[in-house]
């Protein structure tokens, strides 16, 4: 620790001036520094004690975040915006990225915050989804994937989510059940991903990659599921693997 003879503060030993009026520093604590009060903050930086003197609850980081969320995802609208019409003097090719980039925003910013009410977030962010792919699909003047493809399968997907957050709701004690519901209901979308595929593609609805992934994620929910109703009952998992 080293002191400033002049201020009479005490500063890091890594310093060989005093922070504040640039004095030398010395090993022995002066007089001054009875008469200080407090010591020099120990190379903090300055963002660190406004948050330590501030101390911000969860509500005023989720809006932060939020807040922080809308200056990234506004910036990069604009900037796609504006080299678009500097490059070619009009709106051409950021017609299809703006889209995403909104929806981009509510997903991330509206995940974070409200990420305690799941549902409200599902409430905004499914009808925007087919919506953002609707405006896709039309900027060019007409409807070409939209109908047959993109309607049904953002559906579907909104279905298996809606799914998978109403068991979760209904599960009164959470574990590794959640990602076992998460693994049946992904089992599940990729099956209607393959139906939906091979009917717009004028095939029978007939499986042929879903399968594998159903077969992998199966097995593996029942054992998430037997691992967590031997956990809940407070199982030996020593006695359950025999070690």
């Amino acid at each position: 620790m080293a002191y400033c003879g002049s201020c009479g503060v005490s500063f890091s030993d890594t310093r060989t001036r005093c922070p504040l009026c640039g004095e030398e520093g010395t090993g022995e604590r002066p007089a001054a520094a009875e008469a200080g009060g407090t010591d020099f903050p120990r190379d903090r930086s300055f963002l660190e004690e406004v948050l330590e003197r501030q101390a911000l609850s969860r509500d005023q980081k989720r809006l932060i975040y939020f807040e922080i969320v809308s200056i990234v995802f506004g910036s990069a609208l604009l900037i796609t915006l504006m080299a678009d019409i500097l490059a070619n003097r009009g709106i051409t090719w950021s017609r299809y990225s703006s889209p995403p980039i909104v929806w981009g925003f509510l997903l991330v910013g509206m995940t974070g915050l409200l990420g305690r009410y799941p549902w409200i977030v599902f409430s905004i962010l499914a009808p925007t989804l087919p919506l953002m792919l609707l405006v896709l699909d039309a900027v060019d003047g007409r409807l070409a994937w939209f109908l047959p493809l993109a309607l049904p399968l953002s559906l579907w997907g909104i279905a298996c989510v809606a799914g998978t957050l109403g068991v979760i709701a209904g599960i009164r004690r959470r574990g590794l059940n959640v990602i076992a519901s998460a693994l049946l209901f992904t089992a599940l979308l990729c099956a209607g991903i393959e139906a939906i595929v091979n009917l717009n593609a004028g095939l029978r609805p007939l499986f042929g990659w879903s399968p594998v992934v159903a077969l992998a994620a199966v097995p593996a929910s029942g054992m998430l599921f037997y691992l967590h109703y031997r956990i809940v009952r407070q199982a030996s998992l020593k006695k359950l693997f025999r070690v």
